[in-house]
């Protein structure tokens, strides 16, 4: 067994550890010292086996097994007087930071405070609260404000884990409509605040430069701005299964950074030069949207799969992608079991790996692939790599969602290849519409032609009987069943013993 094995194995009884204690009872989870314990009498055995091949595998393999319970276990909340969780249940004056670009909703909007003391108490207090207030008077990032707040913990609501959903954020407090002061603005990181600021300049160019629908997808597709989505038009992407083009998600940006690669190989240009055009493109729009954990992370997702088209196999990513997986979890271990965005991602980067062989064997079944024109080759390319992803994250969408599309794979084909397209043009026609407001409608008139087109589709689509199913009862089972017959067909394609 080679280095590199023992490694890949090495990570993924890490990621095993995270999964295994993502579900221990929280008791278990709270004997940290023993887990540290038994990782130390791994290494000990480790170096006292050093010669003994297998004794020092097994050693090696559970030592990883228990870092990752390890990892996970101090990662859960201490409650101590010095954190803010402590006083959930209870009513207080609060003084904090908002220390994240405001979400601002349709009726209300919601403030993650990093709190620095309360009431008279000089106790040194830490921790984020995650404040609902009313659409007005609007705070800014940065700025220092005073409030007396009823602090209540998450709870869960319609089956959603909304407590377990805010955990990964390590926000273990919420509090709804307080009245809010304001002590001092202007504070917080500068470079957070010049990105929110020049942000909040291009969607207003954006409203300004188009009309309504065409600036509630726009605002989403580029910025990460929900704001304004109606509720009618967010079912209607659930529906025809395009809800990812709506977010900032590892599988949008990774189909989005794997299109533009392909459609600049598709202008002649050589792997090296489209592979850095590529990234370049993909490092600014995250820094675009203001370089959040959750867009920076879709950043690296979409970056391995850059890395792969570059040296040309797909399949060569494994090993890179598992590695991110442990650095990640290594930063947050609640990605795991608490982060549907991070599933998400993962899974259709998976899918984009092991899927498109699968789908060409059975192409070349009934037709010559070799002889496919360029033109439609990089259709084809788009489009295989699109259905991957869809298929291989069927299963957690339905499980999150209750619904699943089965128009999907039509209407991403109809979509999709227009979005490197629309993407670059939003991006120019903000820019210059914030330079020269006056001539925005001018400007987004390119853009504008595009996202008609894309509403067109995502409204007429689910308007086709059975388009979608609603699922009232998922059986988790099925998940299992589900990636243990496609890790079947994948073992098959590479034996060469094709069903």
């Amino acid at each position: 067994m080679g280095k590199a094995k023992i490694f890949l194995i090495s990570c993924l009884f890490f990621i095993a550890g995270i999964a295994i204690a993502s579900f221990l009872p929280l008791s278990w989870l709270a004997l940290g010292l023993w887990w540290f314990a038994g990782m130390v009498g791994c290494a000990v055995i480790l170096i006292l086996f050093f010669k003994n091949k297998k004794v020092f595998l097994f050693a090696l393999w559970v030592l990883f097994l228990l870092s990752g319970i390890w990892r996970y276990s101090i990662s859960l909340p201490q409650n101590t007087p010095d954190k803010i969780w402590y006083y959930n249940g209870g009513e207080e004056e609060i003084i904090g930071v908002i220390c994240n670009e405001p979400d601002i909703r349709e009726t209300n909007v919601k403030y993650e405070i990093c709190v620095s003391g309360i009431g008279l108490s000089h106790l040194k207090i830490s921790g984020k609260i995650l404040a609902t207030a009313n659409l007005y008077p609007l705070f800014n990032y940065g700025d220092k404000i005073k409030f007396n707040c009823e602090l209540k913990a998450p709870e869960k609501f319609n089956n959603f884990s909304y407590d377990r959903y805010l955990a990964r954020f390590d926000v273990y407090s919420v509090c709804y409509y307080p009245k809010i002061e304001i002590i001092q603005g202007g504070g917080g990181n500068y470079f957070y605040k010049k990105i929110f600021s020049l942000k909040e300049k291009f969607y207003n160019a954006i409203n300004y430069g188009l009309p309504e629908p065409e600036s509630s997808l726009a605002g989403p597709l580029i910025l990460g701005y929900k704001k304004g989505v109606s509720v009618y038009w967010q079912e209607k992407f659930s529906e025809s299964g395009l809800s990812h083009i709506m977010a900032i998600s590892g599988t949008n940006i990774s189909i989005l950074a794997a299109a533009v690669m392909i459609l600049l190989l598709g202008a002649g240009l050589s792997r090296q030069r489209a592979f850095w055009l590529a990234s370049l493109f993909l490092f600014f729009y995250v820094i675009l949207v203001g370089a959040p954990a959750s867009a920076m992370r879709a950043g690296v997702m979409g970056f391995l799969v850059l890395w792969a088209m570059k040296l040309g196999r797909l399949n060569k990513l494994t090993n890179s992608l598992v590695l991110a997986a442990v650095i990640l979890f290594l930063v947050n271990p609640k990605l795991l079991r608490d982060d549907v965005g991070f599933q998400l991602s993962f899974l259709a980067i998976l899918g984009m790996i092991y899927f498109p062989p699968i789908f060409e064997n059975w192409l070349s079944k009934i037709s010559n692939i070799e002889k496919i024109p360029k033109s439609l080759k990089i259709i084809y390319d788009i489009f295989s790599l699109t259905i991957a992803a869809q298929i291989f994250t069927l299963p957690i969408m339905a499980l999150n969602f209750s619904q699943i599309s089965l128009i999907a794979p039509i209407s991403n084909l109809l979509v999709l290849w227009c979005l490197p397209f629309l993407t670059i043009a939003v991006l120019v026609s903000m820019i210059l519409g914030a330079i020269i407001p006056p001539l925005a409608p001018l400007i987004f008139f390119p853009s504008l032609f595009l996202l008609k087109y894309i509403l067109l589709i995502v409204d007429w689509l689910p308007k086709i009987p059975y388009a979608y199913v609603k699922i009232d009862y998922f059986w988790k089972g099925w998940i299992g069943l589900y990636y243990l017959f496609f890790i079947y067909l994948i073992i098959c394609t590479r034996n060469k013993k094709w069903p």
